[in-house]
């Protein structure tokens, strides 16, 4: 097949390119040119540098793509992985990131008719700061939705099934693995001295996915799309629930870190937080906190998904299990290496 994928420097992207570059022709799009040359220089593909909020930058990719005299074939999909993805900023941002973004990719992909249209989304619009239990599809979405993040991704994907192109949504949970910028490291800048203060001592059980998993599904999605009904939407995520303190502990075992995990209580931390963040927001430049209100959540409330539908429909089974996943992340950081 013929794959555009959208974010294509960013973790998901990168790893697609990583596994799947030898079986398909893949173009992919990214904002960091130097990254973008890095990919292309390491593997047979072709990159494009564009902000997917400049319509104009996509419509020309998108001729390139077509006008390319070496390849008569049309694109058959687009993976479009990239989005604003952080606990905290401006909505305008997020909206512009992952609303608009999509807006502009699905206007120009209507226009050269493209077959399937795979859009990564996030199990955040889940989230409503309450214990969840083996959520299915059909499970209603947060009201209100936790942050801007989850909000932005939800309308995006209300964008996609507007659209006329055959879609399939992919909502996968805590992804991690090379080219991570967000959990691990995020995890890893809480640490003081030899602490990792957790905002709960709750211990909750949740889904983890490795980024190849996640790879896996979106190329899965691809394939079997076209025979799938128009928008359908699939958890995915490792189907190994654990809890997180064992999760924890584990990477900073295998990082060599010796910080000790210790927690603190929920009710008592939890208004602290949320008020920083509200003093935080009327600050100038609205500087990040350490942890957010929805960072501290994610680490007090059980939320696990069911992934039954991937299996049955998709094919979708993890390949790469949480521990061989902290594994092959700990190699990863030895080198890091596109």
């Amino acid at each position: 097949m013929k794959i555009l994928v959208t974010g294509g420097t960013g973790m998901l992207g990168s790893a697609i390119i990583r596994l799947y570059h030898q079986e398909h022709e893949l173009h992919f799009i990214g904002r960091n040119a130097a990254i973008v040359q890095q990919l292309s220089a390491k593997y047979p593909v072709t990159g494009h540098v564009a902000d997917l909020c400049d319509l104009d930058a996509i419509s020309k990719i998108f001729a390139d793509i077509e006008q390319d005299k070496s390849n008569d074939e049309q694109i058959d999909a687009i993976i479009h992985c990239a989005a604003l993805s952080s606990p905290w900023g401006a909505y305008q941002a997020f909206e512009q990131g992952n609303v608009q973004a999509t807006r502009n990719l699905l206007a120009v992909a209507e226009q050269y008719n493209i077959q399937t249209f795979v859009h990564i989304s996030t199990t955040s619009v889940y989230f409503d700061f309450t214990d969840r239990w083996n959520i299915t599809e059909q499970d209603p979405v947060a009201s209100p939705f936790c942050n801007d993040y989850a909000e932005t991704k939800y309308l995006a994907e209300q964008a996609v099934l507007a659209s006329s192109i055959h879609s399939v949504i992919l909502r996968p949970r805590g992804i991690f693995g090379p080219n991570d910028q967000a959990i691990v490291p995020r995890l890893l800048a809480a640490i003081k001295g030899r602490y990792l203060l957790l905002p709960s001592a709750k211990n909750p059980v949740l889904d983890l996915t490795y980024v190849d998993n996640v790879a896996t599904a979106a190329l899965l999605a691809c394939a079997k799309g076209p025979s799938l009904p128009k928008g359908e939407i699939f958890n995915i995520t490792n189907g190994e629930p654990m809890p997180i303190n064992s999760v924890l502990a584990a990477l900073l075992t295998a990082l060599g870190y010796k910080a000790r995990l210790v927690t603190l209580p929920y009710a008592l931390i939890a208004p602290i937080i949320a008020l920083n963040e509200y003093i935080r927001r009327r600050l100038a430049h609205c500087p990040e906190p350490k942890i957010t209100v929805y960072g501290a959540g994610l680490l007090h409330f059980h939320q696990t998904l069911n992934i039954e539908k991937a299996n049955q429909l998709l094919g979708y089974q993890a390949s790469v299990s949480i521990t061989e996943g902290i594994r092959r992340y700990v190699d990863w950081t030895k080198n890091k290496t596109v």
